[in-house]
């Protein structure tokens, strides 16, 4: 009997496909949650320096005192919110 080639040919495309899009993946997620990590890193500092207060964009959003927190992003801008306090 015959063996069918171009079957056994397949399935061994299959297998080499899906390792690379699970390595793929593998990378998406490294590259995602480093990131995610750097980000939390950022607004557990603003929390730090406004503990009781509301963090803004802007001063006008503050009904009562509000006080200036500069910090570093993770591209190295810098950056200004404000703390909201009553």
């Amino acid at each position: 009997m015959r063996m069918n080639k171009l079957g056994a040919e397949l399935s061994v495309n299959v297998i080499i496909i899906a390792i690379i899009a699970l390595v793929v993946l593998v990378v998406l997620f490294a590259v995602f949650t480093g990131r995610m990590a750097i980000w939390n890193q950022g607004v557990n500092a603003l929390q730090k320096q406004c503990p009781d207060g509301r963090i803004v964009d802007k001063m006008s959003d503050c009904s009562g005192l509000a006080t200036p927190i500069t910090y570093k992003d993770s591209s190295g801008n810098i950056v200004t919110k404000y703390c909201c306090t009553k």
